[in-house]
């Protein structure tokens, strides 16, 4: 009866919600949805047991999702990878991965598994330098464990080393939100862990999963409406504190965004100084300490140290490394007044002499 299911669908609305008393409810609503026959509840009553912790409900209600919902599979990955030990993650995500993308649906699903493949990957050891990760948590009793957020959006519960983090199993995730904050490569993560942090204080589940109690269940759905006051209010400042995060991560990139600019405009003008002296005269390497310390911006008989530093200085700006993308003759270009930018210095200070004119 998909008719009469819908309304319980749509009052559930998107899963998972945050906050564990509106992911109950959420559940509660989707499995009458489910029991009155709308098969498509499925896969977001999963994402709700999922954020609660739950992947051996969430696995058994996917057995009667549909196969061809792309979400049915990303859940699934989910929920054999949030088991304890994660058992048969790697055959789940294969499988998952080798179903052909078709639709937006489909093509989302597919990066986020390859972001998942990325970051399991990276956790192993391996060689994964896309992937990248959120500290949410960190715990230091039963057992020292941290809690990540990836790219995908999947979250991961590791154990840490000094120079590690070993892949315990996949921990609840909130969805699409846990990918926001995901920036840090897997070794910043490590020194952000070394120096003791504790990321966004979020609590690190244990590593077997709980099992649900339908009391809790039970309990939100008789929430009153003071209750629904006090969750929406603790949204609404979750909600003010990841946009203040996201304000945040916004300057951040515009200040990297600025300093990349003005390096292209730097160098644009270093590529366009060549280009005039190639046009012009040719370097010559001077031959006396006046065109030598002319050559280096200097005054007349500088210090060895004022040698060095404007020697460094001017030298750093036609390494070839500067270069190397820049046309043939600007390469030379950089080469002869290196060439003359260390005859300069080698005269300044004594390691040669002067040529006679």
């Amino acid at each position: 009866m998909p008719g009469v299911a819908d309304p319980f669908t749509r009052a559930a609305g998107p899963a998972p919600q945050r906050g564990d008393a509106a992911r109950w409810r959420q559940v509660a609503l989707l499995s009458t949805a489910v029991a009155m026959g709308d098969r498509t509840a499925r896969p977001n009553l999963a994402a709700a047991m999922l954020s609660l912790d739950f992947p051996g409900e969430a696995g058994r209600v996917l057995a009667g999702a549909p196969d061809d919902d792309p979400w049915t599979r990303w859940w699934s990955v989910l929920a054999v990878g949030q088991t304890e030990g994660a058992e048969g993650l790697d055959a789940a995500l294969a499988s998952a991965r080798a179903v052909r993308a078709e639709g937006p649906d489909g093509r989302e699903v597919a990066r986020r598994l390859d972001d998942l493949a990325d970051e399991i990957a990276a956790l192993r050891g391996g060689e994964a330098p896309d992937a990248r990760f959120a500290l949410l948590g960190h715990r230091a009793n039963p057992e020292r464990r941290v809690m990540l957020a990836g790219r995908s959006s999947a979250a991961f519960l590791a154990d840490p080393s000094w120079e590690s983090l070993a892949l315990v199993r996949l921990a609840p995730s909130d969805g699409p939100s846990m990918a926001n904050s995901a920036h840090h490569r897997l070794d910043e993560v490590i020194a952000l862990i070394r120096q003791g942090q504790w990321g966004q204080g979020r609590t690190v589940p244990l590593d077997a999963p709980g099992a649900a109690d339908p009391e809790v269940m039970l309990d939100a759905m008789r929430e009153d409406a003071g209750g629904r006051d006090r969750r929406l209010a603790s949204l609404a400042e979750e909600v003010r504190e990841e946009r203040a995060h996201l304000a945040d991560e916004q300057a951040r990139l515009d200040d990297e965004w600025g300093d990349v600019q003005a390096e292209k405009a730097r160098l644009r003008k270093l590529a366009q100084g060549l280009i005039d002296a190639k046009q012009g005269s040719t370097v010559t390497a001077p031959t006396s300490a006046a065109e030598a310390a002319d050559l280096l911006g200097l005054g007349p008989r500088p210090s060895p140290q004022e040698v060095d530093r404007a020697f460094r200085k001017q030298v750093s700006r036609c390494h070839p490394d500067r270069v190397a993308d820049l046309h043939p003759d600007l390469q030379r270009r950089a080469a002869d007044m290196t060439v003359a930018l260390t005859t300069a210095r080698d005269i300044l200070t004594g390691k040669t002499s002067p040529a006679r004119r």
